[in-house]
């Protein structure tokens, strides 16, 4: 039996980024990381917190309620921990999941017990606790929302094969929550295969944002139809304007009022033609985030900061 999932949420959770920095462990297959100049270095702890407290303002300000998760659990250091998207995802039916990450300090960022208190606090519900590094394969790897693009209501999963989706833990994901799996190979003009899914895609209730460009294999035809079987919008980007602007990185949410809004970064909205433009006002209103030295150094953009909250109130 198929659990039903709601496609949107107004609620996300967001990790202060205390430690960001260049990941030299992530740095080995993220190639839109870069490392900051000396200078940069000296203000960089400032001029990151500034853009992640205005990315804050403005998702508020559009009735996005965030929930700020602080690093209190260790003493390592945690340069990626602002993107918690790939460590944990929730559902509506209460379940809280955690996904086995592909590097060290990356899977030191999980912190369950305060991810708890947080969303408890928060009066937001918590029946289970899924820890998918128990029950899923041995050493493998599959790094929540950055490699499973949802499109819920047709109970179906796109995914790009990288070192951070391996192709028999996402399986076995997809078998254990009745999902149809749609993955595909990747490869950009460096021919590195793209290390995260929701860098080229994204997939809204009605509209998809893909780079078909860095498809490649059998599959593109399979995943253009599988989408275009989701959703009625299917707009294609460049791949510049995926690896300079983080065009496919944006996620939709709804407001307070359950009016959709779609946030992307201040450098996705400029990247997007003026029509790409019209065609995503369409389907929400745009919170654009400011945050280019996050998405230059960390390698990710607006979506991987934001963690979907999708519990029920108490």
């Amino acid at each position: 039996m198929k659990n039903s999932q709601r496609q949107l949420c107004n609620s996300v959770v967001m990790v202060r980024p205390h430690d960001f920095g260049f990941n030299e462990q992530t740095g080995l297959d993220n190639e839109f990381q870069h490392r900051p100049s000396k200078v940069e270095q000296t203000s960089l702890r400032k001029t990151v917190f500034d853009e992640f407290d205005n990315s804050i303002a403005q998702l508020e300000s559009v009735g996005i309620e965030v929930l700020v998760l602080e690093k209190q659990h260790s003493e390592k250091r945690l340069p990626d921990a602002i993107f918690p998207n790939n460590w944990f995802s929730t559902r509506e039916n209460g379940e809280l999941i955690i996904y086995p990450m592909k590097t060290q300090n990356r899977q030191d960022e999980v912190q369950i017990p305060q991810l708890c208190d947080l969303l408890e606090n928060a009066h937001y519900n918590i029946s289970q606790v899924s820890d998918l590094r128990e029950q899923l394969s041995t050493d493998k790897v599959l790094e929540g929302t950055g490699s499973l693009i949802f499109h819920h209501p047709s109970h179906r999963v796109f995914a790009a094969i990288s070192e951070r989706c391996q192709k028999q833990p996402l399986a076995e994901y997809c078998d254990k929550y009745h999902y149809q799996s749609i993955d595909f190979e990747t490869a950009s003009s460096n021919n590195s295969p793209i290390y995260h899914s929701n860098v080229l895609m994204s997939c809204g209730e009605n509209f998809a944002v893909l780079c078909d460009q860095v498809v490649t294999g059998k599959n593109r035809k399979v995943l253009l139809n599988g989408l275009l079987e989701c959703v009625d919008d299917l707009i294609i980007i460049s791949e510049d304007q995926m690896s300079s602007n983080f065009c496919g990185n944006i996620l939709q949410l709804k407001d307070a009022n359950q009016q959709p809004v779609i946030a992307m970064s201040k450098s996705a909205y400029d990247g997007f033609s003026l029509q790409q433009k019209k065609r995503l006002e369409n389907h929400g209103s745009l919170a654009i985030c400011e945050i280019p030295t996050i998405e230059r150094i960390g390698g990710g953009s607006t979506r991987c900061m934001l963690a979907e909250n999708f519990l029920n109130k108490n």
